[in-house]
């Protein structure tokens, strides 16, 4: 199927733009916004009407793999750990055909919440909706398909002109009735009609056509930047250039750098379709960033020394949030899920020098809560934990490079054991000079020196504690924790079974720099559920807006995403019983 070599395209291209330092964002791709297609203006819509098939793959496969899976098969990653109900199988060829392309723009534009899928009607403008659509809705057309429909128009009705607009209004299964009558006499069969049909609508939303008839060859040009003050560029200095799309495959092209770090790639297509990635190495560490050659602009890669020197780093924020739980076989506790964001001062990337036997490098080590038991925050592999040393407290190692003047963010998640009364104290190995910020559950009060009165929100349903910490030596947060969360009723309190672990996990921070408490993880009243969901939903479609203006750390971004569909699918099964 077509969808193979893209599901592996799509990666390629995934992997390399992740490994750009600009994690926080990236500009928006331009592109020509169709007109608003409604019921009553589709059969009309004009022959402009194009949209961006390849547009589409880059946001299906940013924003919609977790559970429509690469090839849109449905079996994505929440599916295959159980935290969603697998969607519709959009490879599903007779699933697929009975819907109009109108009506997945409309899905996509609302939501689904009953399927926990958010309405992205804020994060995505509307050409970016149709862009998803028709290229979702065209994962079900594979080689054999287009064959199929290309040789029926060939030899059925070889004088006829194909459309250049197909309606989305119109389904596959109406239009094919409407080609097979008006076209081919009725003669074809209802299998013919239909290959004739996505032969059809796939030639006339051809991304690989459009991107072909309107590439240019140029130049990029660019420099590789001493980010440190006294470092050498090596004379030698590879650089590469990746550019391609998900429809007509990815190139690679490699020169070497002058002497004052100048480079230069001709003949290289120049479309607004495709993606571009430049990427130098240097003391075996490959420094890259994606480019956009059609803003005429010099691209420029900067690399950096490196250090292990800790006073180089510190923490910048801390954010916490507290609430109670019991969690079976570990009994009554409190939920903390942690943002630790650190600040690199210098003018080099920051390792530890230390790296372990699968290549990663040891760069921060953080250490857990005395007492506490982490949960989650793996991060596909970013972290080593430490578990079970005597004496020492549980902590992770993370493996990915502090670099100089970019905000440094790790999520964590942690059991700290809970009943009348106990004690947060937590030691960090850099100095902190950290604005702090907590939530925590109405039930339970925070203590300190230095953390001042907790003020309750308009709700009642959490208290928010704020600081700002300065400590170069001994530096740590501690505070003491009272309350009496767990004395009600054994039917109002929630308990969380070992196989539901996954669904409950959900980090309590809206990432857009403001902490918003209280999300209600482990809310026990089931009248409350329906504001929850809610309320989770327009979280949701605030958390993209967040990340499509660059205010999120990408890492996080999905991070949060994934908690978020967790917590809506642990509310909804609540909501049913």
């Amino acid at each position: 199927m077509r969808t193979g070599p893209l599901a592996f395209a799509l990666a390629t291209i995934g992997v390399l733009l992740a490994s750009c330092s600009g994690l926080g964002g990236e500009p928006a791709i331009i592109v020509t916004l169709p007109p608003r297609v409604t019921s009553e203006s589709a059969q009309s819509a004009a022959g402009d009407w194009q949209p961006n098939l390849t547009n589409g793959g880059r946001i299906f496969a940013e924003r919609c793999v977790e559970c429509h899976g690469l090839s849109g098969d449905g079996r994505g990653e929440l599916v295959i750990a159980g935290s969603v109900e697998p969607p519709l199988d959009m490879t599903d060829r007779a699933q697929v055909m009975a819907k109009s392309p109108l009506e997945w723009f409309d899905i996509i534009t609302k939501g689904n919440i009953a399927k926990l899928m958010p309405p992205w009607e804020d994060a995505l403008t509307e050409a970016e909706r149709w862009d998803v659509a028709l290229y979702s809705y065209t994962l079900a057309y594979d080689d054999a398909l287009l064959a199929s429909g290309e040789r029926i128009w060939r030899e059925s009705c070889g004088e006829c002109a194909l459309p250049t607009v197909i309606p989305p209004v119109f389904s596959d299964v109406e239009y094919a009735a409407r080609l097979n009558r008006d076209l081919f006499g009725s003669a074809l069969t209802a299998a013919e009609a239909a290959a004739a049909t996505a032969y059809a609508r796939w030639t006339s939303l051809s991304a690989v056509a459009q991107t072909k008839a309107r590439l240019s060859l140029g130049e990029i040009t660019g420099r590789v930047l001493q980010g440190t003050a006294g470092g050498r560029l090596p004379a030698d200095t590879v650089v590469q250039l990746h550019y391609g799309n998900s429809d007509v495959g990815f190139s690679v092209a490699e020169t070497i750098a002058e002497a004052d770090g100048g480079f230069l790639f001709e003949g290289i297509p120049l479309s607004a379709d495709l993606d571009y990635a430049v990427g130098a190495e240097y003391a075996g560490r490959l420094f890259s960033q994606r480019v956009f050659p059609l803003e005429e602009a010099e691209q420029t890669i900067t690399i950096y020394d490196a250090t292990n020197d800790p006073l180089a780093v510190s923490v910048a924020r801390i954010s916490l949030s507290l609430e109670p739980a019991t969690l079976e076989g570990l009994g009554a506790g409190l939920y903390i899920s942690q943002i630790l964001t650190y600040r690199n001062d210098s003018d080099r990337i920051y390792l530890s020098g230390r790296g372990f036997e699968d290549g990663r490098e040891a760069t921060l080590l953080i250490q857990f809560p005395q007492g506490a038991r982490l949960l989650s925050g793996d991060a596909n592999g970013r972290y080593v934990v430490i578990e079970d040393v005597q004496g020492l407290p549980d902590s992770a190692i993370d493996t990915l490079p502090v670099l100089p003047g970019e905000a440094h963010d790790l999520l964590l998640e942690f059991w700290l054991p809970y009943q009348d009364g106990a004690r947060y104290e937590q030691k960090f190995n850099n100095r902190i000079d950290a604005e702090v910020t907590i939530t925590a559950a109405e039930e339970l009060r925070l203590e300190s020196e230095w953390l001042g009165q907790g003020a309750a929100n308009e709700s009642g349903a959490y208290r928010s504690y704020s600081a700002a910490l300065r400590l170069n030596r001994d530096p740590r947060i501690s505070f003491e924790i009272s309350g009496q969360p767990f004395a009600t009723s054994s039917d109002e309190r929630f308990v969380v079974t070992s196989e539901a672990l996954s669904v409950v996990l959900l980090g309590a921070f809206a990432l857009a720099g403001a902490l918003l408490g209280g999300l209600g993880l482990m809310k026990r009243r089931q009248d409350r559920s329906g504001s929850e969901i809610d309320r989770l939903v327009a979280e949701l479609a605030r958390l993209e807006a967040d990340h499509d203006q660059g205010q999120i750390n990408h890492d996080l971004y999905h991070h949060r995403r994934r908690e978020l569909k967790a917590k809506l699918a642990q509310l909804m099964e609540r909501a049913d019983e």
